[in-house]
């Protein structure tokens, strides 16, 4: 059950990095002003959401090898 989770959660980091790649790039090729802040917005939510679905990720892995 723990590997099914964790997959889940592989697939979830792996897509918001493609996000905040694209978005990324989308601020930087843009000349237009709204469009410019809320790539930014997206990016600056996307890293938030990055962040928290890292631990997450590492604390499943921990919680595996500690208790098999």
């Amino acid at each position: 059950m723990f590997r099914k989770i964790l997959k889940q959660k592989e697939i979830l980091f792996w897509s918001i990095l493609t996000l905040i790649i694209g978005s990324i790039a989308i601020t930087l090729a843009s000349q237009n002003t709204l469009l410019d802040s809320l790539s930014i917005t997206f990016t600056v939510f996307a890293a938030l959401a990055l962040f928290f679905t890292a631990a997450m990720w590492l604390e499943e892995m921990i919680h595996e090898i500690c208790n098999p």
